[in-house]
């Protein structure tokens, strides 16, 4: 038995290599004699000296758990050297005594003979019992549901830098005890590392030391340590796929995921991609791919490597192409392989699981992008759009958002068109940007209008109107066809397909929001600006007017087509209801 005490306190920052240690020890701790020695330096020399003294075969006794979990195993760590056998057990003083110990002095000779003291009060058997092992690294094991996880051993870890693993996780933590499988990362809606990981330990005990690294850093970057609930971890790690589970079940040194894989892509296309660096699949069948339920591809992957030296090399392929699609790829581990399979299903459940997707979403488009522009870089696709299928979206201003959505023939036309125009460029003018096309459902297509609708502001007083004046109306008024939402929404701009000029109105008539009006436009002039079309007939005009007394320059008009038989509407009665304050009718 030796008794150390160690002069040194926890170290929070990455950068602080080589940082000077005083260990004290007291060699014949169980017979209470000998003299006290005191080894000073660099931490790496320091153990050194010490394993020389006293063997391999001593073990350590400590005045607690900070010694050798918080402040040696850490340093280690962080100048990346591995403590030898005499420091990776010890027996805690502090436990048979039921009280701390003081704090480490310059002269350590009474603090050493205190915990000398205390064995002689406990037999061997006692002692044996009292050993508490320091696992080095992190074990991968599977989680599932029925597990018994208590909350007294979780923690959250925030603030990761994105590229951070389970081993980065695991050497943050460096002198705890991590049970095996407990590491868990975190990921966010789109399937990526949001910089949190769900971390599972030994003991309660353990738990209270991680907490102690509350803003300690980690690749450059401090960490924030907090309490977790199991609830949190198992809803992480645990699994509910039984190919996910058979997959991580097989041995394996690494696990590297793939991201952004054509999805016609093969496993023999990835055994030949990683064949390039040496680095071949572990065994017959190390490729999982991700599907959703009905099947479709999700463009992610896990790949098995035998050694860690096979998994680094085939990190090396990251951005490289397969086909013509860059594939990304990352370390992963067990539990983030049944998180992304159990939320490929969930994405797809929520969106109406196995559903049509007969829908593309056009993203990035400029702002001054119309409907004809959309046919063009569709090209030869655009034959399949789908009657009145073109989709403009516009924000709560009445303005371009930049995306559209349209409605194709069929799945596969909207899966020819994801596929051959994604990425590519849009140009109008002298502007070029490139356009993202993915796939989507009409579900999906309709959450981007489930904004809450506004409450109608009371109308105040009007002020007198000015003098008529000369009409100011824009050469082209922005018309917004067919709106039937609550102001403040986003907006859609459905076209016939082929479209057709935003000046030819559409024969079913209905609503149209006119804007860019000038201050002394009044009613009878949008009347008449209107009048020279002699295929629609004005039955309403609505001055648009907040409560706050501005106005916005808008109107809203109720046309109908002049082959309609119906009698035109009463200027002053129109009989749909207005989500917004209205001046005059």
């Amino acid at each position: 038995l030796v008794a150390v005490v160690v002069n040194a306190a926890p170290v929070a920052n990455e950068n602080s290599d080589g940082i000077p240690t005083k260990i004290s020890y007291l060699s014949v701790c169980s017979s209470l004699r000998g003299d006290v020695t005191v080894v000073e330096g660099e931490l790496a020399s320091a153990l050194i000296a010490i394993r020389k003294d006293i063997g391999d075969d001593a073990l350590l006794v400590t005045r607690g758990p900070l010694d050798l979990r918080c402040i040696i195993h850490p340093q280690a760590a962080r100048e990346e050297f591995t403590p030898s056998a005499p420091f990776l057990r010890y027996i805690d003083a502090s436990r048979i005594s039921g009280k701390p110990f003081p704090s480490p002095s310059d002269d350590n000779s009474s603090l050493l003979s205190d915990i000398c003291s205390v064995l002689t009060q406990s037999s061997q058997e006692k002692l044996v019992s009292l050993i508490e092992e320091i696992r080095l690294g992190f074990d991968a094991a599977i989680c599932d549901r029925d597990c018994s996880v208590s909350d007294e051993v979780m923690c959250r870890a925030r603030g990761l830098p994105w590229q951070a693993t389970d081993a980065h996780v695991a050497h943050f933590f460096a002198g705890l005890n991590i049970a095996p499988g407990g590491i868990a990362l975190c990921l966010s809606a789109e399937g990526r590392r949001n910089g949190e990981a769900l971390i599972r330990f030994d003991t309660n005990t353990q738990r209270e030391l991680a907490l102690r690294r509350h803003r300690h850093f980690l690749l450059s970057r401090y960490i924030e340590v907090y309490r977790a609930t199991s609830e949190d971890f198992l809803a992480v790690a645990a699994g509910s796929s039984t190919e996910a589970v058979d997959f991580v079940s097989r041995r394996a040194a690494m696990i590297v995921r793939m991201r952004g894989l054509p999805f016609d892509c093969t496993e023999e296309q990835i055994r030949s991609f990683f064949a390039e660096v040496e680095a071949p699949v572990v065994i017959e069948g190390g490729v999982l791919f991700v599907n959703r339920p009905d099947g479709r591809p999700t463009g992610d992957a896990f790949v098995l490597f035998e050694k860690e030296e096979q998994g680094m090399n085939a990190l090396k392929r990251h951005r490289h192409t397969i086909g013509s699609r860059y594939v990304e790829l990352f370390r992963s581990s067990q539990a983030e392989v049944q998180q992304v399979v159990k939320r490929s299903g969930d994405v797809a459940a929520a969106n109406g699981g196995g559903g049509r997707r007969d829908c593309i979403r056009l993203r990035g488009l400029p702002y001054e992008a119309r409907v004809e522009h959309v046919v063009e870089f569709l090209g030869m696709h655009s034959s399949q759009i789908a009657p009145q299928g073109v989709h403009m979206v516009f924000n709560s201003q009445g303005h371009p958002s930049g995306e559209a959505f349209i409605q194709m023939a069929s799945e596969a036309a909207s899966a020819a068109v994801a596929a051959s125009a994604h990425n590519k460029f849009m140009t109008i003018g002298k502007k070029q940007r490139y356009i993202e096309v993915f796939q989507c459902s009409p579900d999906e297509m309709n959450l981007m209008v489930a904004a809450p609708s506004r409450a109608p502001q009371p109308l105040q007083n009007t002020p007198p109107a000015p003098p008529a004046a000369p009409l100011i109306l824009p050469p082209h008024p922005r018309i917004f066809p067919g709106l039937g939402v609550p102001f403040g929404m986003p907006q859609y701009w459905p076209y016939p397909s082929p479209p057709v000029s935003p000046n030819m109105l559409l024969n079913t008539g209905g609503q149209i929001l006119v804007t860019g009006l000038g201050i002394h436009v009044t009613p009878a002039d949008i009347v008449a600006h209107f009048s020279t079309n002699p295929e629609t007939i004005v039955e309403s005009v609505e001055m648009v007017r907040w409560a706050s007394a501005t106005t916005p320059g808008e109107a809203l008009v109720r046309i109908r087509s002049a082959r309609d038989p119906v009698a035109p509407m009463s200027l002053a009665a129109p009989h749909l209801p207005m989500p917004f304050p209205l001046i005059h009718t």
